[in-house]
């Protein structure tokens, strides 16, 4: 689950941000109760396809 969590903030990260600000970006999202769902397939995603889909607002 962290190596998802972790895919997912370095893949999000923008240039002015740090680390500490991703993290708390990415857990403080709607995402992320889809992707701790281990009923869905969220999880099982590669890592673009979960930061799209982050992007875009959810799957």
């Amino acid at each position: 689950m962290g190596a998802v969590y972790c895919r997912l903030i370095i893949n999000t990260l923008s240039s002015k941000e740090d680390y500490v600000d991703g993290i708390i970006r990415v857990y403080n999202d709607d995402i992320c109760e889809v992707i701790d769902n281990y009923n869905c397939s969220a999880f099982y995603e590669p890592s673009y396809v979960i930061a799209r889909a982050y992007q875009n607002g959810g799957f």
